[in-house]
């Protein structure tokens, strides 16, 4: 088997290429730099720029299935720049891709669009499953959502022959980025405490799960939307203790009042505050075997 990925270069995209390798499959990686170069017979990078409408079609030859992760890094403050960055890294290079797939004829099996929790409404209460997505205007972040998966269903009666799933990824725990690398790097300083009430919900996935899932969709040509969470959400409270403990370290301080995250991050506050509890009705039919959080904070905590 033979994959594409736009994003391969980031956590998620470096855990799938891992897998692949594992698999003894092909991977070839769009990148916007040009330098790249691998030593890895298994490994291609091509060159692709969005923005400027470039790409190199040789990138698609022999591919099965296209793993489309692209998208710039959502923790950095909304400024109206990053906040353009944001929306057009994923919203405009998904429309590229499958324009160019539409329009040069490309064939493949199977097409992956990541995605991500905050389809879902901001509760304490009320737990989304795949049925249950909403449009807040009001929200950033899940217009960006709402319209990045928009554009795959517009093309996916242009293209008929393809099998299209849409990946919504819950809190990713990685130790090689994101959240888990931040919190265990202040745990070390007993510096980590939570943020806000604590009692937001955490809709976690270990980027092992998440890489397996992911690579199963293309395997199996999925169609429709999956929800890639953990079958155990926990609040807040919970899963920073536990970051603390599995790095030999505990919280000292109190929790971080919301009024100074909001004053700290601005706007992009939304995503540390907001409590979204995901469960993935289609993944627990499918008897998907996941990490619990204790075996997976375990796993993140050993030393590479």
């Amino acid at each position: 088997m033979k994959l594409l990925i736009t994003g391969g270069s980031g956590t998620l995209g470096k855990e799938i290429t891992n897998l692949v390798f594992k698999k003894k499959y092909e991977v070839n990686i769009l990148t916007r730099d040009k330098n790249l170069k691998s030593h890895n017979s298994r490994l291609k990078y091509f060159h692709w720029n969005p923005k400027k409408g470039v790409i190199d079609l040789n990138c698609f030859k022999d591919v099965d299935s296209v793993i489309n992760l692209a998208g710039f890094p959502v923790f950095n403050l909304w400024t109206k720049a990053n906040k353009t960055k944001i929306f057009d890294s994923r919203v405009g290079s998904t429309n590229f891709i499958l324009d160019v797939i539409l329009k040069k004829k490309i064939k493949i099996k199977s097409f992956v669009n990541a995605s991500a929790i905050a389809a879902y409404r901001d509760s304490l209460d009320f737990t989304s499953s795949e049925n249950d997505s909403i449009n807040n205007s009001n929200s950033f972040i899940n217009q960006v959502v709402v319209k990045w998966e928009d554009e795959v269903k517009r093309f996916e009666s242009k293209l008929p022959d393809i099998s299209f799933s849409i990946m919504r990824i819950g809190l990713l725990l990685s130790k090689s980025g994101g959240l888990y690398k931040i919190c265990k790097i202040l745990s070390k300083l007993f510096m980590l405490s939570p943020l806000g009430s604590g009692n937001q919900w955490q809709s976690w996935i270990h980027e092992q799960d998440a890489a397996k899932i992911i690579l199963s969709g293309c395997e199996n040509s999925w169609n429709g939307t999956y929800n890639l969470v953990a079958p155990k959400p926990v609040k807040q409270n919970e899963l920073i203790n536990k970051i603390a403990m599995f790095n030999n370290s505990r919280v000292i301080f109190p929790n971080i009042p919301s009024f100074i995250v909001k004053l700290v991050f601005g706007e992009m506050s939304e995503v540390i505050l907001s409590s979204q509890k995901v469960k993935s009705v289609k993944l627990s039919e499918s008897n998907f075997s996941f990490k619990n959080i204790n075996d997976a904070l375990k796993d993140l905590s050993k030393s590479t």
